[in-house]
């Protein structure tokens, strides 16, 4: 069989068993099937623009490019964002109980 022929059928077996031809879809881990995962809120703010998002309960930040928005505490239950560089992130918020919620932080130069 030749090279051309061969990977034309791994291709295809790959997106059989993977979805994709790279594979990047994975099923979701055991702990996760049946709970859907609320969609991610969008928050827009221009550049040097900073929007306070209040979260009860909050115990844990996390942004996905600090280049694009600042994210910082504020008194315990206050997200400060800050708009750094036109772009994209996201923003994950865990509070007391457990529960994680997602943010799409946009930023318009």
């Amino acid at each position: 069989m030749n090279v051309k022929k061969m990977m034309g059928v791994l291709a295809v077996t790959a997106v059989a068993v993977f979805g994709t031809v790279a594979g990047a879809e994975e099923a979701a881990p055991p702990a996760a099937q049946g709970s859907a995962e609320a969609p991610a809120e969008t928050i827009s703010l221009k550049k040097g623009g900073v929007h306070t998002l209040e979260v009860k309960e909050l115990v844990r930040i996390a942004v996905g490019d600090s280049s694009t928005a600042d994210v910082s505490v504020v008194g315990g239950s206050r997200i400060r964002i800050s708009g750094r560089a036109k772009g994209s992130t996201t923003l994950l918020v865990w509070t007391k109980d457990g529960e994680r919620k997602a943010y799409t932080l946009i930023v318009q130069g």
